[in-house]
């Protein structure tokens, strides 16, 4: 049972965060406490207008995952925390098993060790915010992130309003349509995947 204090740091914590025009988009890894509180709040503040929600199963795996945070950050601005507006997280088959990897075809695994397969998800961005950009420097965050580690496979689920965004970074389907997602409720998701030698290949000069 949550105490009167508690309830009203959750209630302020899961409330838009007003973005102004002036500042730039950052891209920071997450990893302190408060970092990951703020985290899950976007997470709440997103789903919840979705009316999705995830299932502590799903949450279990976020430990194990390297968290990337997108933050407005404005001008002049060197003391307190600026806000956080958008995330994605990615993670090794090494360190956890993929959320959804007994779904795909075991021929896509073929062949390939542990360290070499990498899954990408908890793209989420504040739906209060519009701003111009904000999709572009995401993905830009991922496809270094990829460069860095240079995974054979990529495996991603993303839910239906995402799919596009992830088809247009090269990434295939399994199937022609979306799923139930077992871990959340009241949400679809795409079953994709994408080969590092195939997606890298229009980057490199």
């Amino acid at each position: 049972m949550l105490s009167k204090a508690q309830k009203e740091a959750v209630t302020q914590a899961v409330k838009p965060v007003p973005v102004p025009e002036e500042g730039k988009l950052v891209v920071r890894p997450i990893g302190s406490r408060e970092g990951l509180k703020e985290l899950a709040a976007l997470h709440r503040r997103t789903w919840g207008q979705l009316n999705v929600q995830e299932k502590q199963v799903h949450m279990l795996l976020w430990s194990a995952a390297f968290h990337f945070g997108l933050y407005w950050m404005r001008p002049g601005e060197s003391r307190g925390r600026p806000p956080l507006i958008g995330a994605f997280w990615a993670r090794c088959l090494c360190d956890a098993p993929l959320t959804l990897g007994h779904l795909y075809p075991p021929a896509l695994f073929k062949g390939l060790n542990a360290e070499e397969v990498f899954e990408f998800g908890g793209m989420v961005i504040d739906p209060t915010l519009q701003h111009r950009g904000l999709v572009r420097t995401i993905s830009d965050t991922a496809r270094l992130f990829l460069f860095s580690r240079r995974p054979k496979l990529i495996i991603t689920n993303p839910v239906e309003p995402l799919y596009p965004f992830y088809k247009s970074m090269g990434l295939k389907s399994v199937g022609d349509r979306p799923i139930e997602h077992p871990h959340a409720f009241n949400v679809k998701v795409w079953l994709m995947y994408g080969r590092w030698d195939q997606l890298s290949r229009p980057f490199f000069m």
